[in-house]
This record gives structure tokens, C-alpha cells and sequence, in this order.
């Protein structure tokens, strides 16, 4: 048996809640204990990780219960999420989940973010990663021998089936996915916006995810939806959906649970780290490419080979 750590909810409708409730379905733990939610408990953790390791960045010590550090016979430890890594300086029996590597990632100060994350890794039992790409760069960037890292990308992605779908002549709807809260699906959106929807006079995007008003981006052709229950209905009643992220962290589980729908995805390279490419021009970072097939249509064929 084991015990899992999370930053986060386990019930989360985000990516990191889609891969969390797969790994808790995965495995067998005794327990679970997973951070609160709200603004308090979380600058309370926060200021406890601090004081308890100041020579961390902070990004990795801001939930750990100190309780799960007594002696509990063989049981590992499973720290989900980067922000309970510093457990590990506790106690030596534990397994990480990389949900996205942090050299992938925009911090201050980041050579102290990654020589953090280098001393962590070392000290891990096991290492979970998500994608080839992360296996490799714990790896040859980090110096883990490779047995101490499993990835589950296969695992994941196991339900995933070969499909085809024709798209005839200009798409009038298609869905975004992802929380604007989070800077890389803000910087895509803009990206598409400035270079693919001027090109695209009849296309409406349907925006699906938590956002903000300062965080909000003013266009008449986009259509705020913000959270929503029932994703599929939402998703299903689109043309498409489109994926335009140039972060290459792990794999993008927005693409992963659209592919499980059999909806086609317009996205870019990074959006399709760790999948099979669709084949022509639906993975492409060339702006001219997705306006051919938002203006054009085309066949979407998915391999999963």
C-alpha cells in the first residue's frame, strides 16, 4: 500500500485532476491527503515550506504535511505535483509524479528553480513522468538513471483509438480549452488570435475554461463560456478544436480527452508532445496552415500508430 500526496484536488476538472484520478484508479493507497483549496490553507502551506526549507524555491515546498513522515513500514510515499517534492528531504521512500517538469516552465529566479529540482530528483525513489520527451530530459538533463523513471504516457493514453473525420469547406465554430489563468494557454490564444483569426472572417471560438477579467481578451468572434460542467456537449456541437500551445511540458490532456471524443484538433507541434501526429497540416506552428484548413476544411486522420 501507499500513500499519496497532492497538491491538488483529486476530483480537479483540470488536466492535472484528469492524470491524478488515473494514477489514485492505477494504484492502491491507504490514503490520500490532498491540499485545501482555499486562499488561507494555501498561504499558510506556503509560509510553513519557506520557514521549513528556505535554500528550496519555493515552488516545490508548498504543501507538506510533516504528519506522514512517521514510521509507516514499507509504504511509499507518492508526492503528486512539483509543489510537495521537498517531502522527499523528509523521508527517502518516495515516488514522484511529474505532471510538467519546472525547467519547462517561466519562474523567478530560475538557475535556483532548476538546481532545486535537480537535488529533488536525485533524492527520489521513483520518478512518474508523462511523456518520452520528459523521460528523456530527467534523464540526460538531470542525470537520473533511467530505471529510477517510469513513464505513463502509454498507460494514458491506452484509450485512445485510430479515426477519421472530413471537415467540409470553412469551419463557423470551433472550442478552446484551458484556463486562462494559466500564461501558456494565454500566450496561444493571443498568438491566435493576432496571426490566424483576422484570416478567418466567419469563425466564432467558443472559449472553455476559467479566466478573468484581466485576463480576458477582447474580440468580438470570441465567446466566453468559462467553466462548464458537461465538456463533450459543449465540444461536440464545434467543428473542431484547436490547440494553438508552444509549451512543450509533458502531454497536453486538453488534446488527450478530445482524441478520446473522436474530435478532430487543429493544434501545433507542442500540442501534440507524446501523441501521434494527425496526419497533412493539422500539427503545424505555421500561422498560413491553419488558416487553409479553418478556411478550406479537410480530412483529419488519427492513427494512434
Amino acid at each position: 500500500m501507499a500513500i499519496l500526496i497532492s497538491a491538488f484536488q483529486i476530483n480537479s476538472k483540470s488536466g492535472g485532476g484528469w492524470v491524478s484520478k488515473r494514477i489514485v484508479e492505477r494504484g492502491k493507497f491507504s490514503l490520500i491527503s490532498t491540499r485545501s483549496e482555499s486562499f488561507l490553507a494555501k498561504g499558510l502551506w506556503t509560509v510553513i515550506g519557506i520557514l521549513a526549507f528556505p535554500f528550496l524555491h519555493p515552488i516545490f515546498s508548498r504543501y507538506i504535511p510533516i504528519i506522514f513522515n512517521k514510521k509507516r513500514g514499507d509504504d511509499e510515499i507518492w508526492l503528486n505535483f512539483s509543489q510537495t517534492f521537498a517531502f522527499s528531504l523528509l523521508n527517502p521512500n518516495c515516488v514522484f509524479v511529474c505532471h510538467d517538469l519546472r525547467c519547462h516552465c517561466e519562474h523567478y529566479f530560475v538557475p535556483w528553480l532548476r538546481w532545486s529540482e535537480r537535488l529533488l530528483l536525485k533524492r527520489a525513489k521513483k520518478i512518474v513522468v508523462l511523456s518520452n520527451r520528459d523521460e528523456k530530459i530527467v534523464n540526460r538533463y538531470y542525470r537520473v538513471p533511467l530505471q529510477k523513471i517510469e513513464n505513463i504516457g502509454p498507460f494514458l493514453l491506452s484509450g485512445l483509438r485510430p479515426f477519421h473525420r472530413e471537415i467540409r469547406g470553412a469551419s463557423r465554430s470551433v472550442a478552446f480549452l484551458g484556463s486562462l489563468a494559466r500564461k501558456e494557454n494565454r500566450e496561444g490564444l493571443a498568438w491566435f488570435v493576432q496571426h490566424v483569426l483576422p484570416e478567418c472572417p466567419e469563425l466564432e471560438v467558443v472559449i472553455i475554461g476559467q479566466t478573468s477579467p484581466q485576463h480576458t481578451l477582447n474580440h468580438p468572434r470570441l465567446k466566453w463560456l468559462g467553466f462548464v460542467e458537461d465538456l463533450n456537449s459543449i465540444i461536440e456541437q464545434q467543428d473542431l478544436m484547436i490547440a494553438p500551445l508552444f509549451s512543450k511540458a509533458g502531454i497536453k490532456i486538453k488534446v488527450v480527452e478530445a482524441l478520446l471524443a473522436e474530435i478532430p484538433v487543429l493544434g501545433t507541434s507542442a500540442a501534440y508532445g507524446g501523441l501521434t501526429r494527425p496526419e497533412g497540416r493539422w500539427s503545424s506552428d505555421k500561422a498560413e496552415d491553419w488558416i487553409t484548413i479553418l478556411n478550406h476544411g479537410g480530412d483529419y486522420k488519427f492513427t494512434n500508430l
